[in-house]
C-alpha cells in the first residue's frame, strides 16, 4: 500500500470519528421514512400531553390558600383598614359576644358586648348593636377607652327593641342606620352629630335586610330575604315544609326637607328562592350595582330595574377586589368559586385549589387581599388576585411556554428554509 493511500485512509477515518452538527442530526432524525421517526412522534405526544395538563391547571386560581384566624371564636363581621394590617372583628367564644382588635398575629379583647356590624370610616370604626347602640373607635383602637358610644338626641329614650343591624358612614360622624325593631320590621334612620332622623315607614312584616350599602353614586340598596306566606312542599310524602323566603332588595332614599332629612324605602325586587346578601358596584356600565345571592346575582340599572347576571352562581358571600372584580363564594369544599371579571357583563365559574371543607358566610377585602370566611372557629381562605397576572400563574407561565416554543418552532423552519436554499435544495 503506497504511502498516499494509507493517509488517505487515516483522513477517512478522522471524518468519521468527528462529531455530527446538531441541526444535521435533527435533519436526519426528522427524515420521512427514516428509522427513528418514532421520536419525532414520541416527542409530539409529549408535548401534547404537557399542554392539556398545563391548560387543565392553569384553570385554577392561584394565590388561594387555607389561612385560619381567630381560632377561638366564630366571626360575625369584621372590618379591615385599607392596608389591610389591621381590623375590628365582632366575634362569639366562650364568654358571649366581644369586639376584638386584629393587629398582625395579636388579638386584643376590646369589649365585651352582644354587637351586629362593624364598619371601617376614613378614621377609625364604627360598631353598632342592639337596642340603638352606636360607639365609634378611632385608631388606633386598642383598648375600650377608644370606644365612643353616641348618644343621638330624641331618640336615647326609645331605643328599647331598635337593633342596629348594618350601618353605612364614611365619616363616621353622619350616616344611615339599618334597623330592625321591636316588632321585628326593617327601618331606617339617619344620624348626624348627635342628631338623628325619624324612622322610615318600616317593611311589611316577614321582609327582613340584613345589609345596606352605599354606592360611588350615592345610592343606597339594602337586601335581605322575604318570607312568602305559602309553605313548600317535600318531597314524596306532600306535607307542608317550613315557609320558604324569596330574595329582597330595597333602595333607601334621602329626602331633605327645610332643615330636617326624611327616609324613604322602596320595594325594587322580589328574586328566586333565597336571599340577596351582598351589593356591589358595576364596573360594566351596564347597571349600578351587582347583587349577589344564594340563587345567583343580578343587575341593577340606573332605572332601577333587574335583570339576571349570567354566568354568576349561587353564592352566600360576596366581596369586590381592588381592580372591581367580583367573587362569588359558598361551599368551598366544591373547589368552585364565581368570578365577575371587572368591566365584563357575564360570570363564570374557576376552580380553586383543595384543602378548604366549610361554607364562606363573610368575605371582606384586607389590603390587596379577599378572604372568606366560615361559620366556625379559625374558617378562613385569603386570596390574593394579584398573583393571578404574576409569573406564580400557571395561565400566565403557560402563554410564555407557548410563545416559547412557538418562537422556536419558527426560528427552526426559518433555518431549514435557509439551510435549502444555501444548499441549492430549491
Amino acid at each position: 500500500m503506497s504511502d498516499d493511500t494509507a493517509e488517505e485512509q487515516a483522513d477517512f477515518a478522522l471524518e468519521e470519528e468527528e462529531p455530527v452538527e446538531f441541526w444535521d442530526k435533527v435533519k436526519h432524525w426528522t427524515r420521512q421514512e427514516h428509522d427513528g421517526q418514532w421520536l419525532s412522534i414520541a416527542v409530539f405526544v409529549g408535548i401534547a400531553v404537557l399542554g392539556a395538563a398545563l391548560i387543565t391547571q392553569a384553570q385554577v386560581i392561584p394565590g388561594y390558600k387555607l389561612n385560619p384566624i381567630l381560632s377561638d371564636y366564630n366571626l360575625i363581621d369584621i372590618a379591615w383598614n385599607e392596608d389591610g394590617t389591621q381590623a375590628l372583628a365582632i366575634v362569639d367564644g366562650a364568654t358571649g359576644y366581644s369586639i376584638i382588635k386584629l393587629d398582625g398575629n395579636k388579638e386584643t379583647v376590646i369589649l365585651n358586648k352582644l354587637t351586629n356590624s362593624v364598619e371601617r370610616t376614613d378614621t377609625g370604626w364604627l360598631v353598632v348593636g342592639d337596642d340603638g347602640w352606636i360607639a365609634s373607635c378611632n385608631d388606633p383602637c386598642s383598648q375600650a377607652s377608644h370606644l365612643a358610644t353616641k348618644t343621638l338626641s330624641g331618640w336615647e329614650n326609645s331605643t328599647d327593641g331598635q337593633s342596629i343591624m348594618d350601618v353605612v358612614s364614611d365619616d363616621g360622624t353622619s350616616g344611615i342606620l339599618l334597623i330592625s325593631d321591636d316588632n321585628n320590621q326593617a327601618t331606617v334612620r339617619y344620624f348626624n352629630a348627635d342628631t338623628i332622623s325619624e324612622a322610615a315607614t318600616p317593611l311589611e312584616m316577614g321582609m327582613k335586610l340584613s345589609s345596606l350599602t352605599s354606592l360611588p353614586d350615592g345610592e343606597l340598596l339594602a337586601v335581605g330575604s322575604l318570607t312568602t306566606s305559602f309553605p313548600s312542599w317535600s318531597d314524596g310524602d306532600r306535607n307542608p315544609a317550613s315557609p320558604p323566603s324569596r330574595g329582597l332588595i330595597v333602595a333607601v332614599d334621602m329626602i331633605q326637607k327645610n332643615q330636617s332629612v326624611n327616609m324613604d324605602m322602596v320595594i325594587v325586587h322580589i328574586g328566586e328562592n333565597g336571599k340577596f346578601h351582598t351589593v356591589l358596584d358595576d364596573s360594566s356600565g351596564e347597571g349600578i350595582a351587582i347583587v349577589a345571592g344564594t340563587s345567583g346575582a343580578v343587575r341593577v340599572d340606573s332605572l332601577v330595574s333587574v335583570s339576571t347576571v349570567d354566568g354568576v352562581p349561587g353564592s352566600t358571600s360576596a366581596v369586590a377586589d381592588d381592580s372591581g372584580t367580583i367573587w362569588f363564594a359558598g361551599e368551598l369544599d366544591t373547589q368552585r368559586v364565581g368570578i365577575l371579571e371587572a368591566g365584563n357583563s357575564e360570570g363564570e365559574t374557576v376552580e380553586v385549589p383543595q384543602g378548604v371543607n366549610f361554607e364562606s358566610v363573610l368575605a371582606v377585602k384586607a389590603g390587596d387581599e379577599v378572604h372568606f370566611h366560615g361559620k366556625s372557629a379559625g374558617e378562613r381562605a385569603t386570596l390574593d388576585p394579584a398573583v393571578r397576572d404574576s409569573i406564580q400563574s400557571l395561565s400566565v407561565l403557560s402563554d410564555m411556554i407557548f410563545l416559547f416554543i412557538g418562537s422556536t418552532m419558527l426560528l427552526t423552519m426559518a433555518f431549514k428554509l435557509y439551510d435549502n436554499w444555501h444548499l441549492g435544495g430549491w
